[in-house]
């Protein structure tokens, strides 16, 4: 025969688990290229929790000031903060996990330079849920630099009398590159007349 029902009891605490980040994209941007999606196919879930509260976005290697910017279009209730110092671009406001992941996958980076430092930049992923935060998950974005030709800007005008010395035809011509520090040859003709 059974003896008597006997109870004890377990207490379950439960433990935040955070957000799981991955991502790992590999962005190859072009000097001169528009602000360009970073990584579209970067993946964001929690076990407990459907709200994100928070996000950073960050260049966390090679990064430079006045050149790299990261940009995001905010959201009904994600608001996008890009710190030129730090390289960080803060995302702000309570959505769902799901439309956190889409906010991430449309982060952009661009670079303003005209002759951008060519290293690679690692792009580091964090969210918050409120409790703790995510893994950090990495993507990449490699420069590639375009030549920029020189630039001349003349437009002096000589009345020369025939007969006379030979004279100079503009001495106001001014000449630039911004990516490189020699020139290797020059033509001058005489295109009218």
């Amino acid at each position: 025969a059974n003896s008597n029902l006997v109870t004890s009891t377990i207490n379950v605490t439960a433990v935040n688990d955070v957000p799981v980040l991955s991502a790992g994209g590999v962005l190859s941007y072009s000097e001169n290229d528009p602000a360009t999606v970073i990584d579209g196919l970067l993946s964001m879930s929690d076990v407990d929790d459907t709200n994100i509260e928070g996000a950073t976005v960050t260049i966390s290697n090679n990064y430079v000031n006045g050149e790299d910017i990261l940009a995001f279009a905010n959201t009904a209730n994600i608001t996008g903060s890009f710190n030129a110092t730090t390289g960080v671009l803060t995302l702000t406001g309570s959505d769902t996990v799901a439309n956190y992941q889409a906010a991430l996958r449309s982060v952009t980076y661009q670079n303003l330079s005209s002759n951008p430092n060519t290293l690679s930049r690692t792009i580091s992923w964090t969210t918050n849920d409120g409790d703790g935060n995510s893994n950090i998950a990495t993507s990449t974005v490699n420069l590639g630099a375009i030549n920029n030709a020189p630039i001349v800007n003349a437009g002096g005008v000589v009345n020369y009398i025939e007969n006379a010395s030979a004279i100079v035809i503009d001495n106001g011509i001014t000449l630039s590159d911004a990516d490189d520090t020699h020139v290797e040859s020059a033509t001058i003709s005489i295109t009218g007349n």
